[in-house]
């Protein structure tokens, strides 16, 4: 897996230009920020109830799939804000399934169920330039450096789209007036 870091700096930076979504600026980024972690608790459901690493709700499995992703983000939305809950729905969506985009580009673990329902294959990216983040947080501060210099870019990247876009909108709204 890619580090809860970067899921969560990628899930929010895109979420900048949709700061006013909700009541609280802040609420947006952080929200995105940690629904683009959260597939990675299927790594406290394994352990709690023995659930093997390679079956369909083991780590990289169902709750990383697009389309669970998809469900679990719609219905939050609609929990949070009620009947208009589509825009939300979509931006939480897409936020969230960065996670298993950059998971599939590790060069370790096994691949990212993609797919359902339509496959349960597992499935990585052909170019992996990420370096794999081991499960445990303890053995993730011994590699940190490492892994986190491969992440960057796409840390950098995410940032740079979601401040361009900000200040794009700015510049608009201010040519409006």
């Amino acid at each position: 897996m890619a580090s809860a870091i970067t899921h969560f700096i990628v899930g929010g930076a895109l979420a900048l230009p949709f700061r006013g979504v909700l009541s609280r600026p802040w609420a947006i980024p952080v929200s995105c920020g940690l629904l683009a972690v959260a597939p990675d608790l299927d790594t406290f459901a394994m352990r709690a109830v023995d659930i093997p690493y390679s079956s369909f709700l083991g780590h990289r499995g169902f709750f990383h799939s697009p389309f669970f992703l998809i469900l679990l983000s719609t219905a939050l939305a609609a929990i949070v804000v009620g009947r208009a809950f589509a825009p939300l729905a979509i931006l939480w969506s897409v936020c969230a399934i960065t996670h298993p985009l950059l998971d599939a580009l590790t060069d370790g673990g096994s691949g990212v169920m993609l797919l359902f329902p339509f496959s349960d294959a597992r499935l990585f990216f052909p170019w992996r330039p990420i370096h794999v983040s081991p499960l445990s947080i303890a053995r993730f501060f011994d590699k940190a450096g490492y892994i986190l210099q491969s992440e960057l870019p796409f840390d950098i990247a995410a940032i740079a789209i979601g401040v361009s876009v900000t200040t794009l909108q700015r510049r608009a709204a201010s040519g409006r007036r």
